[in-house]
């Protein structure tokens, strides 16, 4: 009976966890090149204020908040067809997306391959927790399949 009630125990716990495709540059790229939404992809630096990302109380998850958007500020190289050539220094704003008690950690000051979306005359870079958008220290080989892709090249998924 003890061990029934550990098998158990053990499969609720699995069934809570949150499940996450891994993270493919490639894949993201697919999934907003069909977006109606204008969207860019920008290599550098990643400036914010840490303090007002989301803290998770795991006795209170239900008041975690679902999006919180931070100001912040990006400095590095945006992609055109021939490469990460465009110089790229702008004001963003960080959407930080929580799926339940699940919350990203971007930090401040890293090196990140983010996808911005411009929305509103604004640019944002969505961090969420499987870490679909916001890549941090990305391979050369990744920004080489993503220009390839964005230079209509070949377009591969994961390696």
């Amino acid at each position: 009976m003890i061990r029934l009630a550990l098998v158990l125990s053990l499969a609720a716990g699995q069934a809570a966890a949150l499940s996450c495709l891994p993270a493919d540059v490639v894949r993201t790229y697919k999934q907003v090149d069909a977006d109606d939404a204008p969207w860019g992809a920008a290599v550098g630096r990643l400036d914010f204020d840490e303090s007002r990302l989301p803290v998770v109380d795991w006795d209170r998850q239900g008041e975690v908040p679902p999006e919180t958007e931070i100001r912040g500020q990006m400095v590095g190289h945006s992609l055109t067809p021939e490469g990460w050539n465009r110089p790229f220094q702008h004001a963003v704003t960080v959407r930080v997306l929580c799926f339940g008690p699940w919350c990203p950690s971007p930090r401040s000051g890293a090196t990140y391959l983010a996808f911005v979306k411009r929305e509103n005359g604004r640019s944002i870079i969505i961090a969420d927790p499987c870490g679909s958008m916001l890549f941090p220290n990305p391979t050369q080989q990744d920004m080489d399949r993503l220009q390839s892709c964005f230079a209509g090249g070949p377009c591969d998924e994961g390696r």
